[in-house]
């Protein structure tokens, strides 16, 4: 089996790269691409960058060039809940865009598109479900813009989210497109309001923690499947 793994940023990632054995890099698209082994799993990770576009052309390489069968973007995120808090990590059971509104595109985009979320992979997400007490399950949004005090109040009124981030969506569109199983993995690292840079920074590297462990668990048991 062979796993895509995705981050938006190297700190993101770090984790994961010094579990992998027996490692090779290649360079496409200006990023390198790791294939390694884990847990009887084969795995392709990467950096993305940050934003749609970084997202969306990672995930289409990690699917067309490498043969991922299965897709998990990870890394951190800004929370929209009151119920969950940092530290806490959101398992993305629907993703969708905050800065589109798919109902209104309905007669525009691709035909048979969704026009409320991209689901999570229900397979993975079942293998997630009892892997620590601070999961959670639920919506994630996308949006092309770091998210602060100034846009939470109605990204929250609109969409009921857990959690926001820049990238997962457009990874989701990919996906869908291709047919591929995606869970996205995001830790909270802040919680998108007025103390967002100053929690982003300082809260970050323990947050990827959480997220990475997460993903070292489901990797060991997609590999006993």
């Amino acid at each position: 089996m062979k796993i895509g793994v995705m981050c938006a940023t190297g700190q993101e990632l770090d984790h994961l790269l010094k579990k992998l054995e027996n490692k090779a890099v290649e360079e496409k698209l200006m990023r390198s691409f790791v294939t390694g082994e884990y847990a009887g799993v084969t795995v392709v990770a990467v950096v993305g960058g940050v934003g749609k576009v970084n997202g969306a052309i990672t995930a289409q390489e990690l699917i067309q060039e490498f043969g991922v069968e299965k897709l998990i973007f990870t890394g951190l995120a800004g929370g929209l809940d009151p119920t969950v808090k940092i530290g806490d990590v959101v398992i993305g059971a629907e993703i969708l865009h905050h800065d589109l509104d798919m109902k209104i595109m309905e007669n525009d985009q691709f035909p048979g598109m969704p026009t409320d979320f991209f689901p999570g992979d229900p397979e993975m997400m079942e293998l997630c479900r009892g892997l620590g007490d601070n999961l959670r399950f639920g919506r994630i949004v996308t949006g092309e813009t770091f998210v602060t005090a100034k846009e939470r109040d109605g990204i929250i009124q609109r969409f009921h989210p857990q959690c926001v981030d820049m990238e997962s969506a457009a990874v989701a569109q990919v996906c869908w497109f291709f047919r591929i199983p995606l869970l996205v993995i995001r830790a909270l690292s802040d919680n998108a309001d007025e103390e967002v840079e100053g929690a982003y920074t300082e809260n970050g590297q323990w947050t990827s923690v959480s997220a990475a462990s997460v993903v070292f668990r489901l990797l060991e048991a997609l590999g006993k499947k």
